[in-house]
């Protein structure tokens, strides 16, 4: 089983070709095809799942970044609306609400 075992982890870290050749030499030539399907199936399966890790994880950073935005833009408003009311009460001398010339 061991043996099995370490021959499966080869064929799924891209050294396939030895047992591949051991399979067409001593059983069939046909056990290759099963092999090389095998070997499509498993690879694209962990390629599908590190595809779907990374494109979550952009997503979350996107997300984030927009959460990032949204709140520079809010301070950007708060520090504008500020600079217009110092304007507005500097040029209202008489305090009564209304601007001076």
């Amino acid at each position: 089983f061991s043996k099995t075992l370490l021959t499966m982890c080869e064929v799924l870290f891209a050294n396939w070709a030895p047992a591949c050749r051991v399979l067409i030499d001593n059983v069939s030539e046909w056990w290759a095809l099963g092999f090389i399907v095998y070997r499509c199936f498993v690879g694209f399966a962990v390629l599908n799942v590190v595809s779907a890790v990374f494109i979550q994880t952009t997503m979350k950073v996107a997300h984030e970044d927009e959460e990032v935005i949204a709140f520079e833009k809010t301070k950007a408003q708060e520090i504008y609306r500020r600079r217009v009311n110092n304007m507005f009460r500097e040029a209202d001398t008489s305090g009564d609400g209304f601007i001076d010339f």
